[in-house]
């Protein structure tokens, strides 16, 4: 599975000019704040317009302003977990990972969903989570469940941004082992949006340096560590 992201985009007085490509493997967006990174997701998910591009997964063509082609969010099958995970709080976790499952899109009845649902939940060993809401999860709960949300669709490729963020110290280890484990398993390209090298590490991924909404280095870590292309990556590989 391939993908392609060359998009030209603005937000306020950034404007974003890059173009991404990759496959399988885990690609680390990293960047200063208000470098573009989670507009850059945005955009692929089908949640902020760009001005012009391409952006095609696995062969099918998502958005391309040359042949006037849009396809909406619900229908890219892109599984995005934003920061904060976005989980609604008057919902269980069994709706909320249903919820990934529109009827329109799956073609299958609420109860099917939610099936579906449960089996995604059982997977990840979070089942016994189904009945509770979101106020009642840890942090690493709430990742989980929000991944299953994302890989409930069986998305062509899965975006997070910054997915350990909100954990603590303890947490964080131990969701950085759980997240790279299951992508793995999901064999689904990803991109993560990451400020913590451990992150790039744990995935095996190699990392693309956003700057000013442009795309300034990409390499693993080793090579980011040989030969950094400025002072934010020197220290972001340690």
């Amino acid at each position: 599975m391939s993908w392609r992201a060359r998009v030209r985009a603005r937000v306020g007085d950034l404007t974003i000019d890059v173009d991404l490509s990759g496959g399988l493997a885990p690609l680390a967006l990293i960047g200063a704040n208000g470098s573009g990174k989670t507009t850059l997701l945005r955009v692929i998910a089908g949640a902020h317009a760009p001005l012009a591009g391409e952006i095609a997964v696995g062969g099918t063509i998502l958005y391309s302003d040359e042949q006037a082609i849009d396809c909406p969010s619900e229908a890219r099958r892109v599984g995005y977990v934003p920061q904060g995970y976005g989980l609604f709080p008057h919902l269980s976790v069994l709706d909320n990972v249903a919820f990934g499952l529109p009827a329109g899109f799956t073609r299958v009845s609420r109860a099917a969903r939610r099936e579906r649902a449960r089996a995604m939940l059982d997977g990840l060993e979070c089942a016994h989570l189904a009945n509770r809401r979101p106020d009642r999860l840890s942090g690493g709960e709430r990742q989980r469940v929000a991944l299953a949300r994302a890989l409930v669709i069986e998305p062509g490729i899965l975006l997070l941004d910054e997915p350990l963020a909100a954990l603590d110290a303890a947490g964080r280890r131990s969701v950085r082992d759980f997240l790279a484990t299951r992508l793995r398993a999901a064999r689904v390209p990803s991109l993560v949006v990451t400020h913590d090298v451990r992150d790039v590490v744990a995935l095996e991924a190699e990392v693309c340096v956003l700057d000013h909404g442009r795309i300034v280095q990409r390499g693993d870590v080793s090579a980011l560590r040989a030969a950094p292309a400025s002072a934010f990556v020197e220290e972001f590989v340690g």
